[in-house]
C-alpha cells in the first residue's frame, strides 16, 4: 500500500476588497495581496480566470510575487457556463496560463458547472469533448445538479480524466452537496458555507457565501475529508469567502488537522471569541 498523502488547505481565491483590514493589513498594497497570503498557505484557487482571460503578465506576477505557492485555477465561465466555446477561445485561454502550466505549480483546472447543467447523454458528450480539449491537464469537476449522483458517472468522469470535486453547501432542493467519493486522480474539496436562506435568494452574489463555519462543523468536515482516498493528495477551499471568513476557517481547519498556525491580528479583533467556538 502506498503512502498517506498530504492535505492541503487554502482559500478560493484572494484578491477580495473585504479582506483588508480583516485578513490584509489595511496599509498593504493590493499588488502584495498574494505575497502575504502565501505567508499562511501553500495552495489558492485562483478564480479570477472565470471572469475573464488570463494573461501571461497577470499569472506571471503571481508566479514572481510568491516562491512556493500551488495554484489551481477556475476555468472560464465560455466553458462551462456558456458552453459555446470557439478553438480561439480555448488558445487564448491556455496560452495566457502558460507560465503557470509550465511552472510546476499548477495543481488543475477546476471545472464548476451550474445547478441548472443536468445530467443527460448530450452533458455527457460535452464533458467529453473538454476532456479532450484540456487533454494533459489534470481537471476537477464540480456538478451541483443532484442528477449527476450516481456512481455509473463517477466512473464515466474517472475514464474521461477528472477527479469529482466534494462540496459542502446547504441541503437545499436539487444540489448535490458532497457526495464524498474519491474519483480520480487526486481529492478537491471545495466549501461553500451553509447559508441555506441565501442560497437561491440572494440579491447581491456574496451573500451565498456569506458563512462562519463552527468549530463543530469544521471537526465534521476533518472527519469526512480523512475518510477519502488518503493515497492520493488532497486539495481544500474554502469559498465562503465574505469578510475573510473563509481565511479563518481554513487556518482553523489546517491547525485541526495539527499544522502550526498563527491568527493574523485583523482575524483575531474582527472574530474575537467566535474564533474557537
Amino acid at each position: 500500500m502506498r503512502g498517506r498523502k498530504r492535505i492541503y488547505v487554502g482559500c478560493s481565491g484572494f484578491s477580495y476588497k473585504d479582506w483588508r483590514g480583516v485578513f490584509y493589513p489595511s496599509n498593504l498594497q493590493q499588488s502584495e495581496f498574494i505575497t502575504y497570503y502565501e505567508k499562511f498557505f501553500d495552495v489558492l484557487e485562483v478564480n479570477y480566470t472565470f471572469y475573464s482571460m488570463p494573461h501571461t503578465y497577470t499569472v506571471g506576477s503571481f508566479l514572481e510575487r510568491s516562491k512556493r505557492l500551488r495554484f489551481s485555477v477556475k476555468v472560464n465561465r465560455v466553458f462551462t457556463h456558456e458552453r459555446t466555446y470557439s478553438d480561439k477561445e480555448l488558445r487564448l485561454f491556455l496560452e495566457g496560463l502558460k507560465p503557470l502550466l509550465e511552472s510546476g505549480r499548477f495543481i488543475a483546472f477546476l471545472f464548476q458547472f451550474p445547478q441548472s447543467f443536468g445530467y443527460s447523454p448530450e452533458s455527457m458528450d460535452y464533458i467529453a469533448r473538454l476532456s479532450e480539449d484540456f487533454a494533459g491537464y489534470e481537471k476537477a469537476i464540480e456538478l451541483r445538479s443532484r442528477s449527476f449522483g450516481r456512481s455509473e458517472v463517477y466512473e464515466q468522469l474517472e475514464s474521461l480524466g477528472f477527479s469529482l470535486v466534494n462540496i459542502d453547501a446547504p441541503k437545499v432542493r436539487g444540489l448535490l452537496v458532497g457526495p464524498w467519493k474519491s474519483v480520480g486522480e487526486l481529492n478537491y474539496v471545495r466549501l461553500h458555507g451553509r447559508n441555506e436562506e441565501k442560497w437561491f435568494g440572494s440579491e447581491e452574489s456574496y451573500e451565498r457565501y456569506d458563512y462562519l463555519y463552527s468549530q463543530e462543523e469544521l471537526e465534521e468536515l476533518k472527519a469526512k475529508i480523512e475518510r477519502l482516498n488518503r493515497e492520493k493528495e488532497t486539495y481544500v477551499f474554502f469559498n465562503n469567502h465574505y469578510r475573510a471568513k473563509g481565511v479563518l476557517n481554513a487556518l482553523q481547519l489546517k491547525e485541526l488537522f495539527g499544522e502550526e498556525v498563527n491568527i493574523p491580528k485583523g482575524l483575531r479583533a474582527t472574530f474575537g471569541r467566535k474564533l474557537w467556538e
